[in-house]
């Protein structure tokens, strides 16, 4: 019997090992516009997130385990910077940084931005989950924000 049990035990750590310890993990880049669309979505019910017309969706992703995490890559201009804000209910102000706060999953490389800007506030889900909300913006130009937004539970 005590065999038996090694080789159980040697089977089930082959399986994690193989497997992970992770939950699922949805990426939107890929070619499948409809995992975005529905990223998208469940991130909006999840964090507070609203986007609103103008503002344009490059990619988004999603981690789930024993912590929930949504990111969100979008392009606007300053105008729909602004909406996305208010509309998402957004408390925090922006503040410039001067270093690269997180890695993109879609615009251009955060490292080569000419500037910054950083806000985290929490958003309280209906039944009293509270949600971290980090937004990054790069302000590429006069007129092109791209902003990262990520969305987690701990």
């Amino acid at each position: 019997m005590p065999g038996a049990l090694a080789s159980f035990v040697a089977a089930l750590v082959l399986m994690v090992g193989v497997t992970g310890c992770g939950g699922g993990h949805s990426e939107g880049s890929r070619g499948h516009t409809a995992g975005v669309a529905e990223t998208v979505k469940e991130a909006a019910e999840f964090g507070g997130l609203v986007i609103p017309a103008g503002v344009t969706v490059l990619d988004a992703r999603s981690l789930g385990g024993l912590d929930t995490l949504y990111q969100v890559a979008l392009s606007t201009d300053q105008q729909g910077l602004g909406a996305l804000l208010t509309a998402s209910k957004f408390s925090a102000q922006l503040d410039k940084v001067y270093y690269v706060p997180l890695t993109t999953i879609a615009g251009p490389p955060l490292d080569t931005s000419p500037s910054i800007l950083r806000g985290g506030d929490r958003y309280q889900r209906p039944g009293g989950r509270s949600i971290n909300r980090v937004i990054v913006v790069d302000e590429r130009d006069s007129s092109n924000r791209y902003v990262h937004v990520q969305l987690f539970t701990t």
